[in-house]
């Protein structure tokens, strides 16, 4: 590795900085991280240069390090170290800033002593990710904001950290996929503006030109979703963390050659305004299609894509740049929309998106993985693997940060029995398991239909939901634990808004009706929970939080039907039929809808309706 960068060097002392498409790349990182279009990879935790510098010392070889940094941590989440890093490309922002002479040679002699001590020290971080992306990011952006100020030592061996991070030198990388691949692509092409190599760069731009492309895998789908770790759907967090890098990317090689074309960037373009618009109710987005990072503080706000969605509006090769930029509006503002009915056929979703209410059903494949776990996070979230999963909002901060006082037993739309989190935790991992079974899905108009039928961990189940613009409705039946458990189904569990009203078999909370037309009876109520966010993020210390929480749900005998809708909306629904073989109800606006889980057939209004396993049908 090292004789290759040798040859790399030597390129960029000789040669590379008279290539305008080099320039042009070093240029767009230096302005973007002057004038803060482009944020640090690593984030300083201090931004005054003198509170920086105060907390400073020298080493026995005269190297600065930092006082309040316990350099021997080695944690795979919350790396210590690294805020080594985060600081340093701080100064050397705030140096490129500077105009008085005296100050700048200051800065610069704290600069480099910080640098020297990171070099010579070379900490490593037990968890890849620091290693060979977080890291060689950040120090590709120091070393393209310093690179005139240091040495030729300084720069072979600045540059052999920060290869760790680029294709063409560790060709392990290429191993990578989705948001993995996209960050050690942006790392790639820092290298090669600081490195001063063109085919660094080209490369990155090809491994990127891939993960634009729709994928049978992970990442981008035809659907407009977004998977990782294998056929999972994730768009917040990887899904964010895409469209975060790719962002960076584009800006990046703006005004140069390497610049995709808008054919190659229309997939990106589809996922932000047919995707993630679709799943997200203002300034929030669906907890059910986060990942384990649904376990994390302040996760589902999504104010934090503001500048990335407006960096790509202004991007003058990028697709649907207006609704991009009116996306990132609605954002800022926590404006909603009428968007209806979509189902994402793909990843088995189907959501209702309007102004006044949100709701997601989260069906299944054979083929998709569920919740996970990763990093001990998401520890308790096993019955978030159920299919039938559902998000009902009214507001949007219905279930932000609700984790610390969450029953996880109980997640809204499953079947299930109550579990401590002990029994909980003792589940078999289920990051990576596949639940075969019935599945479908189709859409009409503004009507679709969402079905399962499997067995969860002895639980069996045959499970629908039927859409319309405004409304939904759930149905249950064959539902059996193998355990002869008491079984609860859960209609939701979010945080409480101060009063509820119950009359009969509707509920009504939050600007949201809930109605059971079939099955045990309803209950509904309100308490006060104290929790920590320790218990389903175990890197988390101890951080006790409390919470009123609302839960509304059935005891399950078997069978139910429920419908939600806004507290305003008098959609009818009518059953027809509900039991293993098919569901079938008549939709408000008239028409027929059913889920076939065998061949069969039923008659209504003098109408025989048939289909096969797995087939649905809006008529």
């Amino acid at each position: 590795m090292i004789l290759v960068f040798f040859v790399l060097m030597s390129s960029a002392i000789t040669k590379s900085y008279e290539d305008p498409d080099i320039i042009t790349v070093s240029k767009n990182i230096t302005d973007g991280l002057l004038n803060g279009v482009l944020g640090q990879s690593i984030s300083s935790d201090i931004k005054e240069a003198d509170k920086i510098i105060a907390l400073t010392e020298k080493d026995k070889n005269g190297c600065l390090y930092f006082t309040d940094i316990d350099y021997s941590n080695t944690d795979r989440t919350t790396w210590i170290p690294s805020r080594h890093i985060g600081r340093l490309e701080r100064l050397a922002i705030l140096y490129r800033l500077e105009k008085d002479p005296a100050k700048k040679d200051e800065l610069k002699s704290y600069i480099l002593g910080l640098l020297d001590f990171w070099i010579n020290n070379d900490f490593q971080s037990t968890n890849w990710w620091h290693n060979r992306l977080s890291v060689p990011n950040a120090l590709g952006e120091f070393g393209v904001l310093m690179k005139d100020e240091l040495s030729r030592k300084q720069m072979r061996l600045l540059g052999e950290k920060i290869g760790r991070g680029c294709f063409t030198i560790s060709s392990v990388l290429y191993s990578h996929a989705g948001a993995n691949a996209i960050d050690l692509a942006m790392s790639s092409i820092k290298f090669g503006a600081f490195a001063g190599s063109p085919k660094a760069i080209r490369e990155a731009v090809k491994i990127v030109s891939g993960e634009l492309d729709y994928s049978d895998d992970q990442g981008l789908k035809d659907d407009a979703t977004f998977f990782q770790h294998g056929k999972r759907i994730y768009m917040g967090g990887y899904g964010i963390t895409f469209i975060n890098g790719m962002s960076t990317i584009i800006k990046l090689l703006s005004g140069t050659d390497y610049i995709f074309s808008q054919e190659q960037l229309a997939p990106m373009a589809n996922f932000i305004c047919d995707g993630m618009r679709m799943m997200s109710f203002g300034d929030t987005l669906d907890p059910t299609t986060m990942g384990r990072s649904v376990s994390r503080m302040n996760a589902q706000p999504l104010k934090g894509i503001v500048s990335t969605l407006e960096t790509l509006a202004s991007v003058e090769e990028m697709p649907r740049k207006d609704e991009i930029r009116a996306y990132a509006e609605s954002i800022r503002n926590d404006e909603k929309s009428d968007f209806g009915v979509k189902y994402f056929d793909t990843a088995k979703f189907l959501v209702v998106n309007n102004k006044d209410f949100y709701f997601s059903f989260r069906g299944g494949a054979d083929y998709l993985a569920y919740s996970e776990i990763i990093n001990d996070e998401n520890v308790l979230g096993y019955n978030s693997s159920f299919p039938g999963v559902t998000t009902i909002m009214s507001r949007g901060d219905e279930y932000n940060n609700i984790a610390p006082v969450y029953d996880y037993s109980f997640v809204p739309g499953t079947t299930a029995v109550k579990e401590t989190d002990e029994e909980l935790m003792a589940h078999e991992d289920f990051t990576y398991r596949y639940l075969p079974g019935i599945y479908g899905g189709k859409i009409s108009g503004n009507a679709a239909v969402s079905l399962a039928k499997t067995t969860h961990e002895g639980i069996n189940m045959t499970v629908s939901c039927f859409a319309s613009g405004d409304a939904v409705l759930l149905m249950g039946a064959g539902m059996k634990d193998s355990q002869g458990r008491k079984m609860n189904t859960t209609l939701d569990q979010c945080f409480y808004a101060g009063s509820f009203k119950k009359d009969g078999n509707t509920v009504i909370h939050n600007g949201i009706k809930y109605t059971v037309l079939e099955g045990g009876a309803l209950s509904a109520a309100s308490e006060h929970r104290n929790g920590d966010w320790h218990r389903n993020n175990l890197p988390y210390a101890s951080t006790p939080a409390e919470g009123d929480i609302f839960t509304v749900s059935i005891e399950n005998n078997g069978s139910y039907a429920y419908s939600v809708m806004g507290e305003n909306t008098d959609a009818e629904f009518e059953i027809i039929i509900n039991n293993e073989s098919v569901q079938a109800v008549k939709l408000p606006d008239g028409r027929i809808a059913a889920s076939f889980f065998e061949k069969t057939e039923f008659s209504y209004a003098g109408k025989t309706y048939n289909g096969n396993a797995g087939e649905a049908i809006i008529a």
